[in-house]
C-alpha cells in the first residue's frame, strides 16, 4: 500500500510513520509532508492509496487537504487525525469521503483497522473497476476476435455466458437494417432486449448487439419474444433489426467454447438476410440442402470470358446466377455462397495464368480470403454483394479503362477489420484478384493516401476515439487497434498526433 502521512508536527508525524511501517500489511513506501500543498505535490509526481493528515496544519488544514484530494485524486482514501474530538471536523469530513477520523494519540489498533478498512474498500473497488473495464474493452473489440482467445473471453465475457443461470439457451446476432446507430439508440436498443432471462451486449466493430436468452419452455424456439422485441425497437428507436438465432444449447463449464459454437450458427443463420431481406428473423438450421446454381460448363464459359476480355459476358453469367436466387425460398444462403467460391475460383485461376505463376505448387498453395462467417456477414444486402462480385469481374480486365474501382469494397473492409494483420500484397491477390501495384496505384489514385498510411491514421482514429470515450488502459486501447507491441503504438500515436496517447486523454 503506498502512504503519505502529513503532519506540521515533526515528532508526531514521525511517530505515526513507525506506527504505519510497524502495522501487518504490506507497506509499498510511506512517505512525509509537513502541510497540505506538499501532500498534492507528492501525489502530482506518484498516486498513493492513502492519505494520513493532521486536521490543524498552517497554509492548508486537513479539511481543505481532503477537499482537494476529493476533487482531483478520487482513487486516493483521506484518514484524519486530530488532538480534539470535534464532531463538527467530523461532520464536514464525511461530506468530503474521508474513511475515517481519529483522535490523538492514535492508538495502534484503531490505526490497523482504519488503514485494512481502507485497504479493503480499495481491493473492492479495483475488482469492480477491472471488471467494468474488461465488459468495456470487449465492447470495442470484435466478438469473434474475442472469441478466438478464451482467457481473454473468460475476463470479457463471463458476463454473458457464466451468468446465464439457465440450462438451455439460445444466442442471437442482432443488427441494424439499415442506419448507423448513435450511442442513445444504442443504449436504448439494450435496455429493450435486456431481462432477468436475457443477457445482452453491444460490439462497435462489426456494429452488432449480442444476446445470450434462456430457452423457454425447454427448447422452444422464442420467435413470440423476439416478435414483441423488433416491434418495441421499431416503436421507441426507429431501428429496424434483423436477428440470426443459434440452435438451443445446453449449460456447460466452459461457457465460452459453447457460445462460440453458437455464435458461428447465428452469423450463418443472419446470412440468410441476403435472400430473404424482408424476414427479420432467421434461424441456424444444421441441414440444408445445397443446390448447384452454377455449372462445371458456366464455369469452363465464365473462364474464356475472362481470358478473352469480354467482361460484360462474364457479368452477365454471374447476373443470371443472382437472378435464380430470387423469389426462390427453397434457396438456401449456402447454395449461394458454394456458387460465389466457384467464381472466385475462375476469377484467382486467370489471374495466376496472367502472373506466369500457373503451376502445382502454386494451385495448391493458393487461397481466397472470403470467409462466409466473417466476409459475407459484412454485406447486409444482395446489390451490395453484387457490386462486389461484378467489380471483381470488372477488375479482371485487362483494358485500363474497362477496370471498376474496388476501393469502396476494400475501404469497408479495412473499417471492419484495421484491428487485424492486413497487408496490400495479401488482399490484391487473394482477396481482389488484382496486382499489388495496381492495387497500390488505384488506392492512392482513389484517396490521396498510400494503403499503409491510411490503414495508420485509421487506426490512430480508433485509438482516439477510445482514449476520449471508454477509459480504457492504454495497452488495451493499444490491443484493440491492431498493435500488441504497445511502446510502438505509442511512438506511431505520438508520431500522428504530436504527444503520447496518455497525453492526449489527459489533454
Amino acid at each position: 500500500m503506498r502512504i503519505i502521512v502529513a503532519d506540521d508536527e515533526f515528532f508526531a508525524r514521525k511517530a505515526l510513520v513507525k506506527r504505519i511501517e510497524e502495522l501487518t500489511i504490506e507497506i509499498e513506501f510511506c512517505k512525509e509532508a509537513e502541510n497540505g500543498r506538499e501532500v498534492l505535490e507528492l501525489l502530482e509526481e506518484e498516486r498513493a492509496d492513502l492519505v494520513v493528515t493532521d486536521i490543524r496544519m498552517p497554509d492548508m488544514d486537513g479539511l481543505e487537504v481532503a477537499r482537494q484530494l476529493w476533487e482531483k485524486f478520487p482513487e486516493t482514501s483521506v484518514i484524519i487525525e486530530s488532538g480534539y474530538a470535534d464532531f463538527d471536523y467530523a461532520a464536514t469530513a464525511i461530506r468530503y469521503g474521508v474513511k475515517d477520523y481519529l483522535t490523538k494519540p492514535v492508538k495502534k489498533e484503531e490505526l490497523e483497522k482504519a488503514v485494512k478498512r481502507v485497504e479493503e474498500e480499495q481491493k473492492k473497488l479495483r475488482q469492480k473497476i477491472e471488471k467494468q473495464l474488461a465488459i468495456r474493452r470487449g465492447e470495442f473489440m470484435d466478438f469473434s476476435h474475442i472469441l478466438e482467445n478464451e482467457v481473454t473471453a473468460e475476463e470479457i465475457l463471463g458476463n454473458l455466458f457464466q451468468k446465464t443461470a439457465a440450462d438451455s439457451w439460445y444466442l442471437a446476432t442482432v443488427q441494424s437494417r439499415k442506419q448507423q446507430l448513435d450511442k442513445e439508440k444504442i443504449q436504448n436498443i439494450l435496455e429493450i432486449f435486456r431481462g432477468e432471462d436475457i443477457r445482452a451486449g453491444y460490439f462497435c466493430p462489426k456494429q452488432e448487439f449480442i444476446l445470450v436468452l434462456k430457452a423457454d419452455g425447454g427448447k422452444e424456439f422464442p420467435e413470440i419474444f423476439f416478435r414483441k422485441k423488433l416491434v418495441s425497437c421499431w416503436n421507441k428507436t426507429g431501428v429496424e433489426l434483423q436477428v440470426g438465432i443459434s440452435q438451443c444449447h445446453e449449460k456447460t463449464e466452459n461457457g465460452v467454447k459453447e457460445g462460440a459454437s453458437a455464435y458461428r450458427e447465428a452469423v450463418y443463420a443472419i446470412n440468410q438476410r441476403l435472400l430473404q431481406p424482408e424476414q427479420q428473423i432467421y434461424r441456424y438450421e444444421a441441414e440444408v440442402n445445397v443446390v448447384q446454381l452454377f455449372s462445371q460448363a458456366e464455369e469452363i464459359e465464365l473462364e474464356r470470358c475472362l481470358t478473352e476480355n469480354r467482361t460484360g459476358d462474364a457479368i452477365n453469367m454471374a447476373r443470371k446466377l443472382f437472378q435464380q436466387c430470387e423469389n426462390r425460398e427453397e434457396i438456401s444462403i449456402y447454395s449461394l455462397f458454394t456458387s460465389l467460391i466457384q467464381i472466385m475460383n475462375v476469377i484467382n485461376k486467370v489471374y495466376t495464368i496472367r502472373k506466369g505463376q500457373e503451376s502445382e505448387e502454386t494451385d495448391k498453395s493458393s487461397y481466397l480470403l472470403f470467409n462466409f462467417k466473417t466476409d459475407l456477414y459484412a454485406f447486409h444486402s444482395m446489390e451490395e454483394l453484387q457490386r462486389y462480385i461484378f467489380d471483381l469481374i470488372s477488375d479482371m480486365s485487362e483494358e485500363e479503362g474497362q477496370k471498376a474501382s474496388i476501393i469502396e469494397d476494400l475501404l469497408k473492409y479495412l473499417e471492419w477489420n484495421y484491428q487485424h494483420d492486413i497487408t496490400v500484397n495479401e488482399l490484391a491477390a487473394h482477396k481482389y484478384f488484382v496486382n499489388p501495384s495496381y492495387l497500390s496505384r488505384l488506392f492512392k489514385a482513389e484517396t490521396g493516401k498510400t494503403f499503409s498510411k491510411y490503414l495508420t491514421e485509421l487506426r490512430m482514429q480508433k485509438a482516439a476515439e477510445l482514449l476520449k470515450e471508454s477509459g480504457l488502459k492504454i495497452s488495451d486501447v493499444a490491443l484493440c487497434v491492431g498493435y500488441n507491441d504497445v511502446s510502438y503504438f505509442i511512438q506511431t500515436f505520438k508520431k500522428y498526433y504530436l504527444m503520447t496517447p496518455e497525453q492526449y486523454r489527459n489533454q
